[in-house]
């Protein structure tokens, strides 16, 4: 009788073990892992500060701090750990209309002229004034050394006047500054006609 308990009593434990899902871990059975999940501490800052051009600014921080020591017997252990989280603003102004003076060329009382009226210098109405301003701001660019850009501001300014005669003037230009590169230019582009 003792032993048909036993049984019973084995039968249950097993058929316990296999309901909660709790049995020995087996060969194939992967190890149990531990992930630790990261804290976030995250600080707001709400006002207006004043930025120079291609200045930054330090808008606040937030820095803590922990200490902390323990002790085993005769073992003392100290440890500390610091954190820092700050919010900054950097500013760069890009002004567009600068750019535009100084691709079209020309002082700036012309190119409000030109704002304000944009029939001034439109493709269609007299592309000759294009050329010319592209051809002026072609010098500007050799002067500061910039060449590449008044290398291809010149094949620019070939392309697009309409006029033969001011169209020669800018290739004799061209050639004089850029003397061989300016030829070879203009013979394998369609400029050269």
């Amino acid at each position: 009788m003792r032993s048909r308990a036993r049984w019973i009593v084995l039968l249950v434990l097993f058929l316990a073990t296999e309901a909660t899902g709790f049995h020995r871990c087996s060969a194939q059975d992967p190890l149990p892992t531990v992930v630790q999940l990261p804290t976030f501490q995250f600080f707001t800052f709400s006002g207006s500060v004043l930025v120079p051009d291609g200045g930054g600014m330090y808008l606040g921080g937030n820095k803590t701090s922990a200490i902390g020591s323990s002790r085993r017997g005769l073992n003392r252990s100290f440890g500390q750990s610091q954190r820092l989280s700050q919010a900054t603003a950097h500013a760069q102004i890009i002004d567009l209309n600068a750019m535009d003076r100084q691709l079209l060329g020309g002082t700036p009382k012309e190119f409000l002229r030109r704002q304000r009226n944009p029939a001034v210098l439109d493709r269609t109405s007299n592309p000759d004034d294009e050329g010319k301003a592209l051809v002026r701001h072609a010098r500007k660019l050799y002067q500061r050394g910039d060449k590449t850009g008044a290398f291809d501001t010149y094949r620019m300014a070939i392309g697009v006047l309409r006029s033969s005669r001011l169209q020669e003037l800018a290739k004799i230009e061209f050639r004089r500054v850029f003397g061989t590169a300016a030829d070879q230019s203009l013979h394998t582009t369609s400029l050269g006609r």
